[in-house]
């Protein structure tokens, strides 16, 4: 299995596709490589895509070390990733905490990419950091650390399941967590709440950007909204009764407006 070594550890990655604009895909909280299948199915005939573990996630190594899971830290992962398989400039698609991730990049390295995706994501994560999120994320460590990832994936979600969510990818998304380390589980949802954001930022952001996000995701919608806002170069399109993943709850409507948006920007126009 293709391992590189990045910034210390192993780094799981996968590339698909033959030829075409790069396109690189970086997945949220507790996911893992096969959340981007179906943007691989659709995007690897016509793109180079590359798709990874983020640090502490699925294949990729998990530092004992919990403050090594920082947004500004997975960056530096990610980018020296796409130098490492050849990729110049890239189009750049994050999923939540792969959001902000990309965020860090765009701002950071704006002349690497070709254009910016932002899925369900935020320009701050301070809203993780309110007293009843406090107190569930702490229990949840708690569970974690005393009885292990199997017990925490055990416990069903207190959400109600998105129209488009089936049963199997509940247990898949339990199969994951199960599977994830303590040290990853803790370290990078800390790396997420105390990252700074981009809010003061992101008025320089000169990559063309599409903020999409779930209709039904509703943590997310007003953060997403405020995304677009705060960023001059963004388009704001909405997935209906898609929840936190419209990569695998619609694929079908995400897949169509990631498409367009690379065909925008490929042309060097705009949706505005």
């Amino acid at each position: 299995m293709p391992h590189a070594r990045i910034n210390g550890i192993d780094i799981y990655f996968e590339r698909h596709g033959d030829a075409g604009d790069p396109l690189v895909f970086i997945h949220g909280h507790c996911g893992e490589t096969p959340d981007w299948r179906f943007q691989i199915e659709a995007f690897a005939p016509t793109n180079r895509v590359l798709v990874m573990d983020n640090r502490g996630h699925g294949k990729s190594e998990a530092p004992k070390d919990r403050t090594a899971y920082s947004i500004e830290q997975m960056a530096s992962d990610a980018e020296a990733l796409a130098i490492e398989v050849g990729f110049e400039r890239y189009h750049l698609v994050g999923h939540s905490m792969g959001g902000a991730v990309a965020q860090e990049i765009a701002l950071g390295s704006p002349g690497r990419l070709l254009s910016l995706t932002l899925e369900d994501t935020a320009p701050s994560f301070d809203m993780a950091r309110n007293e009843v999120v406090a107190k569930i994320s702490a229990m949840r460590n708690e569970i974690a650390e005393k009885q292990g990832m199997a017990a925490l994936a055990a416990i069903p979600s207190p959400f109600p399941r998105p129209p488009h969510k089936s049963e199997e990818r509940v247990v898949e998304e339990a199969q994951i967590l199960a599977r994830m380390s303590v040290d990853g589980f803790i370290g990078s949802f800390a790396g997420l709440t105390t990252w700074p954001g981009t809010v003061d930022r992101l008025a320089s952001n000169v990559t063309q950007t599409l903020v999409i996000y779930g209709e039904v995701d509703y943590p997310l919608i007003e953060a997403s909204k405020r995304l677009a806002k705060l960023s001059p170069a963004a388009v704001l399109e909405a997935i209906p009764e898609a929840g936190h993943a419209p990569q695998l709850e619609r694929p079908e409507l995400f897949n169509a407006a990631l498409r367009q948006h690379l065909e925008r920007a490929a042309a060097g126009t705009s949706a505005k």
